[in-house]
């Protein structure tokens, strides 16, 4: 595991993706796909819209203390469909992953106007999502589990 730091870096954007997905694809395996055939090994979410159905989220449990593992955070599984309201996040290589770590936040609009939402580990499309990802250019950052907050966490070569 990675040592801890606090860093800034200026990056450039190298590009952006406009991409838009269909019903029932998976949301997690369709950012991979679509790094995978643009070269994008580090991204940001920029922009995105749609719809989205059986979500699955976690969200930490109060009066937690650091680190943060599966025991201290509560999941939330709905069937949905759901507005999709906000979605932000990157996606950046690791030193010991083969694929790249994608951390997604969400939050969705339930029929009553309401919104629900947090950490976002699966989601399908349900009617369609449209999406803007921005290549991170020049960065020397990569993903490590970190051993103070135990979770995947932006390091600095």
């Amino acid at each position: 595991m990675a040592a801890d730091k606090k860093f800034s870096e200026e990056v450039k954007f190298g590009g952006m993706i406009l991409f838009r997905l269909m019903p029932g694809e998976d949301l997690f395996a369709s950012l991979k796909k679509i790094a995978q055939d643009h070269g994008i090994e580090k991204g940001v979410i920029l922009s995105a819209i749609g719809s989205l159905k059986n979500v699955v989220f976690r969200n930490v449990k109060p009066n937690i203390a650091l680190p943060v593992g599966v025991g201290k955070t509560q999941e939330v599984e709905e069937p949905g469909p759901f507005e999709l309201l906000s979605l932000e996040g990157n996606l950046f290589p690791s030193e010991t992953e083969s694929e790249p770590v994608i951390h997604l936040h969400v939050m969705l609009g339930t029929p009553s106007g309401s919104v629900k939402g947090g950490h976002l580990f699966r989601a399908n499309v349900f009617s369609t999502t449209e999406m803007v990802i921005g290549k991170v250019a020049g960065s020397a950052v990569y993903k490590e589990k970190s051993d103070v907050t135990g979770l995947w966490e932006l390091q600095k070569k």
